[in-house]
């Protein structure tokens, strides 16, 4: 059954000056007219082509780049190519032909292509990686890539582009929906935020889905992250349903609902955010993870890209900028210094300012 939204706005009429009688003020009642709110993001003329182009770029990226923790030596005019989206690279046609790439909506977009180039380089090292000496880590039955610091780049770029590209826009469209001037550019907007959660119009949080699926008929990136490190605080439940609301309210133009929407989506998009980096940061102080400096620096190069997508949150955070710079200062220290640290104590103070910050539950 579809949820329903009534809404009575009222205006008080002012008063006409010079009149000598006394009159009670006029009150006009506008109505907004109840509307559906669906359970599928299957809105007449939905569009968000663009962010699911994107959304498949990135996740080719992704893929290429870890191909190098197969032992493939990754061809820097390929990853270049990959980011600009420049001679084809990628493996759906529609993609190469589509005139969007990710270097020109992702922040720090300089920053980010660093990163990659390093992994480039890194992945031409064919020895252990030590303090200082970049190279390769045994993680498990597999390895990962680091920086002579520890630092596994492709987890980086992933990450942080994450924030840096797919949250940042998401939370700068839905702002927009505020001074769009007409419902279809609202909409349009709504539309192209909702496509970088990356999630299927149908989503369903309560639902795991078979790893032979491929986006957009399962989560993505963030739509991923929704299950992954979301289900705690029931992240996918809330953010889908709030733009399922929002979207409805667009066309009702009914701004309260629509604003406190845009309100939900910033807090638990963020959180959710918050929520992954505690979980990166947590992990490698675990027993269990002691002496693995695979899962450890895996772990804390998750967090840093995580950490570095909380720099795009929307004003009014709970997060001070004091803290955000506290926590990058921390997970940009040498991984080396930091799982080696007696009684992690740098880990253990980014542990309390999340948790502190966001709330956030427990974890073991």
């Amino acid at each position: 059954m579809k949820n329903k939204y009534f809404k009575t706005a009222l205006f008080a009429a002012l008063a006409v000056a010079g009149l000598t009688s006394c009159k009670k003020d006029k009150v006009e009642e506008e109505v907004i007219a109840p509307y559906d709110v669906p359970k599928t993001y299957n809105f007449a003329g939905a569009n968000y082509a663009s962010s699911t182009i994107r959304v498949k770029q990135m996740l080719e990226l992704d893929v290429y780049m870890k191909t190098a923790n197969a032992g493939t030596a990754l061809d820097a005019a390929k990853a270049t190519n990959i980011f600009n989206n420049t001679n084809n690279p990628f493996t759906e046609a529609a993609l190469n032909t589509s005139g969007l790439n990710l270097a020109a909506k992702t922040a720090d977009a300089t920053t980010f292509k660093t990163y990659l180039d390093n992994l480039v380089a890194h992945s031409k090292i064919n020895a252990v990686a030590t303090n200082g000496t970049a190279g390769y880590i045994v993680r498990g039955t597999a390895k990962i890539i680091v920086g002579a610091e520890g630092l596994e780049n492709g987890q980086a770029v992933t990450k942080g582009m994450m924030g840096s590209l797919f949250f940042k826009q998401a939370l700068d469209l839905l702002a927009a929906t505020k001074t769009d001037g007409t419902i279809a550019l609202q909409q349009q907007h709504w539309d192209e935020a909702f496509g970088y959660l990356a999630v299927p119009t149908d989503y369903d949080p309560s639902v795991t889905y078979a790893s032979s699926l491929v986006f957009p008929a399962k989560p993505a990136l963030w739509g991923g992250y929704l299950a992954e490190r979301g289900q705690n605080i029931t992240a996918g439940k809330i953010i889908f349903d709030a733009f399922l609301t929002g979207r409805a309210a667009i066309g009702a133009k009914d701004v309260k609902v629509r604003d406190a929407q845009i309100v939900i989506i910033q807090d638990i998009w963020e959180k959710l955010a918050a929520n992954a980096a505690y979980n990166y940061v947590l992990s490698p102080t675990l027993t269990a993870n002691a002496g693995n400096l695979g899962s450890q620096f895996h772990a804390l190069s998750e967090a840093y890209g995580f950490i570095e997508s909380l720099k795009y949150r929307a004003a009014g955070s709970k997060l001070t900028d004091a803290n955000l710079l506290k926590l990058q200062s921390i997970i940009k220290t040498n991984f080396y210094t930091l799982v080696n640290e007696a009684g992690f104590t740098k880990l253990k103070e980014a542990q309390t300012i999340l948790k502190d910050t966001y709330a956030l539950p427990a974890l073991n």
